[in-house]
């Protein structure tokens, strides 16, 4: 008993032992993995490290079109891991949460309209990211959106938070990720506003933007001064190929197969391809379109950079069909502009067809009403067996419409009379 109890204690102390020199030890191995990590994110910037026995703490920069943003990291390491999750084997486990000190002035705008001024306090961070280096060259790393309960005046908020799992190997090269999206309701008073049933997805991105990308939402609601929207089963695809250097082709595809609302509209499905686009023109149309608010953005600043795009549009409806392709080069904003008042100067820099096909009562019961009527009025919008049909071929200021050339502004004028 006596040889028992010692071989105990010594196993219990050297087990004590290695507990407090591996982590010593596993430090170097946690900043190579960290500087490995790193090379592949040229966004972001390692500005402090600090390695105590045990762990470590880190400051980093990660850099936007508008800025940069400020996050502190702190970093466990291994053998043993204390997750939120319980205790886990692994060579690192670390939390990055933002300091509030320094914020792009986009994301800054997007988080505090949901959860109100940030602070610079790291605990209030409504952004939390959870990175686990496990000892099977596989990398964790786990964001959460925190939940929301929130009034401010008339207006709630409810979610139940977000959560996106990125897995990669030591190098960076991603594995196997997906994310999931709570309940999110707003209320404006008593009229709900906006809801987001429970959704989800899967991604396979690299940094360059080549990958795919795949989100299903079962049920969106919405109520505003057009009257109720509902749709169901809402999917969205996206396919990104690297085609040159820092060069992508880009389709996406979102599809709505139940839509109920005051419009006559049932279904929609929409269908985008980009040929070739350069990282830094898909970085200012995202940007522009998707971050910056309607009311803030500047047109000729929007379409500043070129752009070329095909896009196929149907919708389904009570009255039938419509369709509508577009195949757009356009060059870019001009930077020269004529001498003369010509409002439509930026002609001179587009290409580019258009095809609409619509069954006629679609478009009588459309809100194209006006603009339908005074094109057929004109020839331009032509009529067979109860289908509405209109070619459009322009290249760099010369339009032809159905075929014969017709002069843009009064084509113009046409299409935008009654608006």
């Amino acid at each position: 008993m006596k040889f028992l109890r010692i071989t105990l204690i010594s196993l219990t102390a050297l087990l004590l032992l290695a507990a407090l020199i591996a982590p010593r030890l596993i430090g170097p191995k946690a900043e190579q993995i960290l500087q490995q990590q790193l090379a592949n994110q040229p966004n972001i910037e390692l500005t402090g490290y600090e390695r105590g026995w045990f762990g470590a703490e880190a400051l980093t920069l990660l850099k936007g079109k508008d800025g940069a943003t400020e996050a502190y990291t702190d970093i466990q390491h291994g053998p043993v891991l204390f997750t939120d999750s319980g205790p886990r084997i692994g060579i690192i486990f670390a939390e990055t949460r933002l300091t509030g000190a320094q914020l792009e002035p986009a994301l800054r705008r997007q988080l505090e309209a949901y959860y109100g001024p940030i602070g610079t306090d790291v605990a209030q961070s409504p952004l939390v990211v959870e990175t686990l280096v496990g000892i099977n060259n596989r990398v964790t790393n786990t964001l959460h959106l925190l939940p929301i309960n929130r009034s401010e005046g008339d207006q709630q908020i409810r979610f139940q938070g977000a959560r996106l799992e990125l897995v990669t190997d030591y190098r960076g090269v991603q594995q196997d990720s997906r994310f999931e999206l709570g309940e999110f309701v707003r209320m404006d008073g008593h009229r709900e506003a906006l809801y987001l049933q429970s959704g989800q997805g899967t991604f396979n991105l690299a940094p360059s933007g080549a990958g795919t990308l795949k989100i299903a939402l079962p049920l969106v609601r919405a109520n505003n001064d057009s009257g109720p929207l509902e749709l169901r089963d809402v999917t969205l695809d996206y396919t990104g190929e690297l085609v040159a250097a820092r060069t992508l082709r880009v389709n996406t595809r979102v599809s709505m197969p139940e839509i109920q609302s005051a419009t006559p509209a049932s279904a929609v499905t929409q269908q985008l391809n980009l040929p070739q686009i350069s990282y830094n023109d898909l970085h200012h149309y995202l940007y522009s379109l998707l971050l910056t608010p309607a009311a803030q953005r500047n047109w000729q600043q929007v379409f500043d950079r070129p752009l070329q795009m095909q896009q196929q549009l149907d919708i389904e409806t009570a009255n039938g069909p419509m369709q509508l392709q577009l195949d757009v080069d356009w060059k870019g904003m001009p930077r020269k502009r004529r001498v003369n008042n010509d409002k439509l100067f930026w002609l001179d820099a587009l290409s580019g067809s258009a095809n609409i096909t619509a069954a006629e009562q679609a478009v009588m019961q459309s809100p194209l009403l006006i603009q339908a009527n005074t094109l057929k009025q004109y020839g331009l919008l032509l009529q067979n067996n109860g289908e509405l049909t209109m070619h459009l071929q322009l290249d760099r200021g010369n339009l032809e419409v159905n075929g014969q050339p017709l002069p843009a502004d009064l084509f113009i004028l046409a299409l935008t009379s009654g608006l």
